[in-house]
């Protein structure tokens, strides 16, 4: 491709192969950084072809813009091999504004941002939206939105914390080496895991244990603490080396100070105590209360015993050609009244008494409503019940204990005085309530030592449930044209109006 002629404006000399003639307008100078060396492939040959002239050099591909216009024509000569950097001094086209790949111009009001973060904030990773022309964002204003805002409070929540450099790494690393360890690995590492997520100083942390304070230290938090009691050998261990607390890490540290505690384990009992005290109350006392009521309301219904008093006439009238008469029956027998079918499997017992009871006893209509307390009773077990009822009292014993040994101690003087009021009343309920259930069981031939009230009052619970089915599709049957269905809030109701035009027909 080079024809060697003695005018070639890149006539290699013996220092330079691509030293331009006197008329090149890219004369090379002695330090041209295109100088090629010794065995440089672009040697003429001597069957090298004519050169033609070169087409416009077009712009360089880094910046994408218009192609630049045609260069005027030169002189024969050779191009610059490829990928050799250009010749100082060459013109190039200027690169117009706008041009793909440049930063986007930033506009007024819509799309731009009136304040920026002075700290260093974390990524809201969304799908963003570029083009808003036409849609829902086109019309929203950030500026004025940030101008009503307290950013300051937005940055201290969420700045991003500053990543301890090199030299504090090492530095922390080195403490961790350097840190007496006296405790077992997983022992200290959850102790570490409490401390931390206590966020208190450990000398606070038992200072408050000491005075039993829960201002402080809330009642998660004690319970947390009873996960890092330490042992015996532990805090003999920990107080030996109490001369060295410098070189004690985190968890030898959290754990010297709360075994300074005098009778730790007991005081952060006493802290979880105090702390679910009303709450326990509340519960234990709602569960006597049903257990007594709902007793209390089975045993001294008059119209319940209207109603039993009816299904077993029936039952002994259907039994005493075969089984003879019965003068009572199990509680467990209620279902059965709603499994007894009539011949064609249409009817049952249950929607004879029924209807028996809406044609000539209306005055028991709506009887059900008389036991309120029922569900809440069925939820109850007895003998865990009074377990923790005895708990409850065995607990204030060791509050009155501790009070006696801090008399000075506010905050166990004055609970033990509010707390000792409400646990002899609860106790005399639960003795309440315990002969209430004892007689009621007693008077259906039950042992209440060995039924629980979720059996015993589910059995009635079950039969008040069919008997309200059946008695408000028989009714809303019977009563279609008076758009009057049965429900629990005109049941009594109802039932007085039939007990009243009853006594009137007398």
């Amino acid at each position: 491709q080079m024809k060697p002629a003695a005018t070639s404006p890149m006539k290699p000399a013996a220092t330079s192969p691509m030293k331009p003639a006197a008329t090149s307008p890219m004369k090379q100078t002695a330090t041209s950084p295109m100088k090629p060396a010794a065995t440089s492939p672009m040697k003429p040959t001597a069957t090298s072809p004519t050169i033609k002239q070169p087409p416009a050099i077009p712009a360089p591909p880094a910046a994408p813009h218009p192609p630049a216009p045609p260069a005027p024509p030169k002189a024969p000569g050779v191009p610059a091999p490829p990928g050799a950097p250009k010749p100082p001094g060459a013109p190039g086209a200027p690169k117009p504004p706008g041009a793909p790949g440049a930063p986007p111009l930033t506009r007024a009001g819509h799309g731009t941002l009136s304040k920026k973060p002075q700290v260093k904030l974390p990524l809201l990773h969304w799908n963003p939206v570029r083009n808003t022309g036409g849609s829902y964002w086109n019309d929203v204003n950030m500026g004025s939105v940030l101008d009503e805002l307290d950013l300051s409070s937005f940055e201290d929540q969420f700045k991003i914390k500053t990543q301890p450099t090199i030299a504090g790494m090492a530095k922390i690393i080195k403490r961790k080496v350097e840190c007496l360890s006296l405790l077992d690995t997983n022992r200290a590492r959850n102790a570490m895991i409490i401390q931390r997520r206590v966020a208190l100083p450990p000398p606070q942390v038992a200072k408050c244990v000491e005075q039993t304070d829960l201002g402080d230290l809330p009642i998660w938090a004690v319970e947390l603490l009873h996960g890092c009691v330490p042992s015996r050998e532990e805090s003999d261990k920990l107080i030996a080396n109490s001369n060295k607390l410098a070189e004690f890490g985190e968890a030898e540290l959290f754990c010297f100070h709360l075994s300074k505690v005098s009778r730790y384990d007991r005081k952060l009992a006493i802290m979880q105590f105090i702390g679910t005290f009303d709450e326990q109350f509340a519960r234990l006392s709602s569960q006597v209360k049903s257990v007594n009521e709902a007793s209390n309301s089975i045993r001294s219904s008059a119209r319940l015993k209207k109603v039993l008093e009816l299904i077993l006439a029936l039952g002994n009238y259907m039994n005493s050609n075969r089984k003879g008469v019965a003068a009572g029956f199990k509680i467990q027998s209620l279902s059965r009244v709603a499994e007894t079918h009539s011949s064609d499997y249409k009817f049952t017992l249950l929607h004879f008494i029924v209807q028996t009871i809406h044609s000539s006893k209306p005055e028991l209509i709506g009887f059900t409503m008389e036991f309120e307390q029922l569900d809440h009773a069925l939820k109850v077990a007895l003998k865990e019940l009074v377990a923790d009822v005895q708990e409850m009292k065995k607990n204030l014993d060791t509050v009155l204990d501790e009070r006696d040994k801090q008399r000075d101690n506010f905050v166990i003087f004055s609970f033990y005085n509010r707390a000792n009021r409400k646990v002899k009343r609860l106790g005399e309920q639960t003795r309440q309530m315990l002969d209430s259930y004892q007689q009621v069981c007693k008077a259906f031939g039950e042992n209440p030592k060995q039924i629980e009230p979720q059996e015993f009052f589910k059995y009635f619970s079950d039969f008040f449930i069919q008997f309200e089915k059946i008695e408000k599709e028989l009714y809303q049957v019977t009563t279609v044209k008076k758009h009057n269905p049965l429900t629990r809030e005109n049941s009594r109701a109802l039932g007085n109006e039939a007990l009243a035009r009853r006594v009137s027909m007398y």
